[in-house]
C-alpha cells in the first residue's frame, strides 16, 4: 500500500511539474511593494561665477609682430564686477597679419541678452580678418564667434543704469536710456575726435562700479574707464590708434554693485 501511494504522489508531482513547464502563459504580476524612505536631500552647491572678458589694444612686440588685439578671459571670483589681475584665466592674441598682405585683424563686442546663447545675459564677442579693407568687421569676414555668460542673477545684488549711444559728425553723443535703477542722470559730450565724457549728476563709489559696453560695427575697438566718481570716458577706435566720430547702437552699462 505504502508503495502504490509513494507512486501516485510521484506520478502527481510530474504532473504538477509538467503543466508548470508546458505554461505558454506568464502569470499575473504581483502587485508593486510600498516605495522606500526618500534619502537625505544633498548640500546645495556653490553660487555661479560671472565671466568677464578684458578687451585691449596690443602693441607691436613679441606677442604680436604688427599689432593687435590682447583678450584676457576670467570668472569674477570676488564678485566685483571687475576683472582683476589674479582672476585671468586665459589670455588670447589677435595679431594682425603682414601688412604687405593687406589684411587687418578686427575684433567686435557685443552685450548678449538674455536667451538661447546666455540664459541670463552675458557677451558675444566676433573676431575675424577685414578682407575688403574698410575697416569694419562685415558679418562675411567673421571667423569665431564666442559667447560669455554670466550667471544666475541671484548670486549677486546691483543697481544698474543701460543705454543705447549713437553719435554723429562733431555732435555730443546722443543716449537711449533702457534702464535706470540707479536714478542718476548721465549727459555726455564730445571731447574730441572719437573722444567721450560722460558726467554723472551724482557721485558713485569706483570701488564697486563697474563699466560695460560694445564695440559698433562701424568701430574696431572700444576703450572705456572711470576717471573719478563723477566722470567716465569713452574711446572710440578705427584702426590702431585711430580715433573716430560717427557710430550708432552703441551698448553701454554702469552697473554699481551693493
Amino acid at each position: 500500500m505504502k508503495k502504490i501511494l509513494s507512486l501516485k504522489i510521484s506520478m502527481l508531482v510530474f504532473f504538477l511539474l509538467s503543466l508548470v513547464a508546458c505554461s505558454v502563459e506568464d502569470g499575473t504580476n504581483g502587485l508593486d511593494g510600498m516605495d522606500g524612505i526618500d534619502g537625505v536631500d544633498g548640500v546645495d552647491g556653490s553660487n555661479g561665477l560671472n565671466s568677464l572678458i578684458n578687451t585691449a589694444i596690443e602693441q607691436p612686440g613679441p606677442n604680436c609682430p604688427n599689432g593687435g588685439y590682447q583678450l584676457n578671459f576670467g570668472l569674477d571670483s570676488n564678485n566685483n564686477g571687475v576683472l582683476d589681475t589674479n582672476e585671468i584665466s586665459s589670455t588670447e592674441y589677435l595679431c594682425n597679419i603682414d601688412p604687405a598682405d593687406g589684411l587687418t585683424s578686427l575684433i567686435s563686442t557685443m552685450i548678449e541678452q538674455p536667451g538661447d546663447n546666455c540664459v541670463n545675459g552675458g557677451y558675444r564677442l566676433e573676431v575675424g580678418l577685414d578682407s575688403n579693407a574698410n575697416g569694419l568687421l562685415d558679418a562675411s569676414e567673421i571667423s569665431t564667434s564666442e559667447y560669455l555668460c554670466n550667471g544666475d542673477a541671484d548670486d549677486f545684488n546691483y543697481q544698474s543704469y543701460t543705454s543705447i549711444l549713437r553719435q554723429v559728425g562733431t555732435e555730443d553723443p546722443i543716449e537711449e536710456v533702457l534702464e535706470n535703477s540707479l536714478g542718476l542722470t548721465l549727459t555726455w559730450a564730445r571731447q574730441s575726435q572719437g573722444i567721450y565724457v560722460g558726467t554723472l549728476d551724482i557721485p558713485i563709489d569706483i570701488s564697486k562700479t563697474v563699466i560695460f559696453f560694445s564695440t559698433p560695427i562701424s568701430h574696431t575697438a572700444v576703450r572705456g574707464e572711470l576717471i573719478n566718481s563723477t566722470q567716465i570716458r569713452l574711446e572710440l577706435q578705427n584702426g590702431i590708434n585711430a580715433f573716430a566720430d560717427n557710430f550708432d547702437n552703441l551698448s553701454f552699462e554702469l552697473r554699481v554693485y551693493e
